[in-house]
């Protein structure tokens, strides 16, 4: 996988940046051959074969910069110039990708008051009225010494269209440059209306651009792997010593996410947890979410804090807030850091057989709990067990109390995943709903035909969940392992037979699959990704 040259161009008003992603590199093999024959000897060949890898990049020259200096209520158009140069020795060519990138989000696409962002401008084509707009064009390099433009789509081709706000195709060439030291261009340029009642001060966006390759007509760029997804947004490998480099659980968002096909043999990977180097193969199942498909194996360690940028804290709950006061006990925020202390009673129990010394049934210390003869690494390994005030990285959840089954919003926000993973939901809604917020549900109606008596597909390819049993009861110890799996999730109740939360559990004739699971007790945990 190669990384090129990246050029960004800050301006008053704009600023334009891109990177240049070599998403394949497919060796071009060339083989010729010497035939040496006469009329009564036998024949030899003599072969000669090389490879050329693939090389495709992008490159920009700002021919001036993307900032003006205006008033209020009037248009302009041809806001600076930058030109754009692929270099693609890729024969069956590239497309062009654009995204909105302001304040490095992909997809926003506004133009943000650098003071105050309320004021921000939209992209739009108005040239008069009272909405401030803004809006992108691409042109074919004039007098282009290549003699091979791409093609540039009609939304932008000498016109001014929306800044996109998701991966949108603007260019495009169905054969590779024909001289790689030219190489094929376009430029981008800008256009800016403010209304009479625009706030001033001095307004900055970004569009970002990506070359992929081969050509593709899909006007949104979709991915058969995450390594292809993960590189399209510039993520790095960590290299493990003797293991091997993968990219990281922490590195997951929603972008790669939703541009990397639904599961197949190909779209599977393993990242690493950066936490503690552990592996975990993951997968974009039908629900259209990137799942764990193993449980997460991570191990609390007793005042050693865990902070936002490596694990899924996101909030910091207080009464002044309105929520849950103790919730927060052990959080600190610095630097817009969130850090949490695991209570100094907290620990991960290593057990052996059924035997679980040191676990105390308890809603104020987060527990977890790892079986020491399980060798299993793979989509079958069990996992630690997680009391659910460790689940969601708390050190009490006795305050937490209700029924978010309607209305998952107040369920907690935090969680022992790795930082841009969370805890699945369940809810009241129906599995059969697309985008259903009873997430186990929902895969069990895609893939287990909805059954309520039988977890034949939930146990294989590409879910892969496990009969791991949980821990618990008054001997705390193994319980029904082998036999049943639960999971949590971050739903809760506080039903009168348990102070606990919803989890999903499976392998038991019950009717539905929501059930209860008391807090005090350990189960598994699968994250799906934010």
């Amino acid at each position: 996988m190669g990384k090129v040259n990246k050029t960004n161009s800050y301006t008053d008003f704009f600023h334009k940046a891109f990177r240049n992603i070599l998403m394949v590199s497919i060796p071009l093999v060339i083989v010729s051959g010497l035939i040496l024959s006469s009329l009564h000897s036998s024949a030899s060949t003599d072969q000669i074969e090389f490879s050329l890898s693939v090389s495709c990049t992008m490159s920009s020259v700002v021919n001036s910069a993307h900032t003006k200096e205006i008033t209020n209520g009037t248009y302009h158009s041809d806001v600076g110039k930058t030109t754009i140069t692929a270099l693609c020795n890729d024969g069956n060519g590239y497309t062009v990708y654009a995204t909105g990138y302001s304040n490095d989000e992909v997809g926003n696409n506004k133009l943000v008051n650098t003071t105050n962002s309320q004021y921000s401008i939209d992209t739009g084509l108005a040239t008069s009225g009272l909405t401030s707009t803004w809006a992108m064009k691409l042109n074919n390099l004039e007098n282009d010494p290549s003699s091979t433009p791409p093609v540039i789509e009609s939304a932008y081709n000498d016109t001014y269209g929306l800044v996109p706000n998701n991966w949108t195709k603007v260019a495009s060439r169905q054969s590779g440059t024909t001289d790689m030291n030219l190489g094929s261009s376009f430029t981008t340029t800008y256009s800016i209306y403010t209304s009479s009642s625009q706030f001033a001060g001095t307004y900055r966006g970004q569009v970002k651009y990506a070359l992929l390759h081969p050509y593709s007509n899909n006007n949104t760029p979709s991915f058969d792997s995450f390594d292809r997804a993960f590189a399209f947004y510039e993520k790095e490998k960590v290299a493990i010593p003797g293991v091997g480099s993968y990219y990281t659980m922490q590195d997951m968002n929603n972008d790669i996410c939703s541009l990397t096909n639904v599961y197949d043999e190909a779209s599977a990977a393993q990242l690493v947890d950066i936490r503690d180097n552990k592996l975990y193969w993951i997968a974009k199942l039908a629900d259209n979410h990137c799942w764990m498909t193993q449980n997460l194996d991570f191990d609390i360690n007793t005042n050693t804090a865990l902070n936002s940028n490596t694990t899924d804290l996101n909030v910091i709950y207080n009464s002044s807030t309105g929520q849950y006061a103790e919730y927060n006990t052990g959080y600190i925020e610095s630097n817009d850091i969130i850090y949490w202390t695991p209570v100094s009673t907290a620990t991960t129990i290593n057990f052996e057989g059924a035997t679980v010394t040191g676990w105390t049934n308890s809603d104020t210390k987060p527990y977890s709990a790892s079986k020491t003869d399980n060798t299993e690494t793979g989509h079958a390994s069990l996992g630690n067990y997680y009391n659910w005030t460790a689940a969601i990285a708390s050190n009490s959840s006795v305050s937490l109390a209700g029924n978010t089954l309607s209305d998952i919003t107040n369920n907690p926000r935090n969680s022992i995943c790795p930082t841009g993973w969370r805890l699945p939901t369940m809810s009241d809604q129906s599995g059969a709903i697309s985008g259903s917020t009873n997430e186990f549900a929902r895969l069990n109606y895609l893939y287990n035909n909805n059954s309520q008596t039988s977890d034949a597909n939930l146990l294989i390819s590409p879910i892969w969940l496990v009969k791991s049993g949980s821990i618990g009861g008054e001997n705390i110890e193994l319980n029904n392992y082998g036999s049943r799996g639960h999971y949590l999730s971050s739903s809760m109740t506080d039903d009168s037979r348990y102070i606990g939360n919803f989890g999903f559990e499976f392998n038991r004739v019950m009717g539905e699959w929501r059930t209860y699971l008391s807090r005090r007790s350990g189960f598994s945990v699968r994250c799906v990704a934010r």
